[in-house]
């Protein structure tokens, strides 16, 4: 394909978290015509939101100070002139030759205001590109078990926190699932209403993550993309949080507490996408 024929795309990855996106970026990557700058996760209108309350130049030099600037620098100039952002993709396109679509794949912006979504599609659309959404969904259990799993296993990993157990895996789950930070990352409704009021239903692609690793999903999203055929890696994990082998007595309660609790997501996911749920979703 030919980069007149690609045309100039901007993929805006939103998540979910916990849903594949960071397999579907190291796809990309691999790819001559997909480009991040090596940055898969930007962390801009995310962090906008919350230092909102705080002035973002403070923060930035708070973190000069620690001596962590020169990790972030690019993220934190973004945040302060949103405008660096859209031209920092802009130069990536016009970079390289081969180089038919540039983006941004970070979770957490499956969180974020219309008016956060409005500023991106602004600033993305004044500089040519056509705009690619992409939400990825779980089934909402699973999602907000592999999210505890994963806070576990990073809190190990990088605060030498000891290992969870089965049992107090359990115990955390009972009320880990009920949390903002996690019902905020299952509620794909209103992710979905968000996105819509914004975006135009032909610029989003909903998928599945127990559908996502088979050559037939990704070949309906690569025609959304307008982007050259795809052969991914389906047999690779990357960033794995997986479950504990122990039976652990309590277990089935919980999940069916988990179940009733995001009970009006699945019916609207069933309502909205009908045979396209997984049968796997509980």
């Amino acid at each position: 394909m030919s980069r007149c024929e690609a045309g100039k795309i901007f993929l805006l990855g939103v998540g979910a978290q916990k849903c594949g996106t960071t397999w579907l970026e190291s796809e990309l990557s691999g790819t001559s015509w997909f480009s991040n700058g090596g940055i898969k996760e930007f962390h801009v209108f995310n962090k906008l939101v919350a230092q909102r309350r705080n002035n973002p130049a403070k923060a930035m030099i708070r973190r000069r100070r620690k001596g962590k600037l020169d990790l972030i620098r690019l993220q934190e100039a973004m945040r302060l002139s949103p405008e660096l952002y859209f031209n920092h993709f802009d130069y990536l396109h016009l970079r390289e030759a081969a180089v038919t679509h540039v983006g941004d794949i970070t979770p957490a912006y499956s969180m974020l205001p219309q008016s956060s979504f409005e500023l991106i599609r602004e600033g993305m659309t004044a500089r040519g590109f056509t705009i690619r959404v992409i939400l990825l969904m779980r089934d909402p259990v699973e999602r907000a078990w592999s999210q505890l799993r994963m806070r576990n296993r990073l809190r190990h990993e990088r605060q030498n926190a000891a290992r969870a157990t089965a049992e107090q895996e359990v115990s955390q789950l009972r009320s880990f699932y009920r949390k903002p930070n996690c019902r905020s990352r299952t509620t794909y409704e209103r992710m979905a209403e968000t996105l819509e009021a914004v975006f135009p239903s032909e610029e989003i692609f909903y998928g599945f993550y127990e559908t996502l690793f088979q050559q037939s999903e990704i070949n309906r999203l690569t025609d959304f993309l307008e982007a050259p055929a795809l052969t991914p890696q389906f047999n690779r994990v990357v960033h794995a949080s997986p479950k504990q082998s122990e039976t652990v007595e309590g277990l089935d309660a919980v999940l069916n507490d988990m179940r009733a609790f995001f009970a009006p997501t699945y019916d609207w996911a069933r309502r909205r996408f009908g045979p396209r749920v997984p049968t796997g979703w509980r």
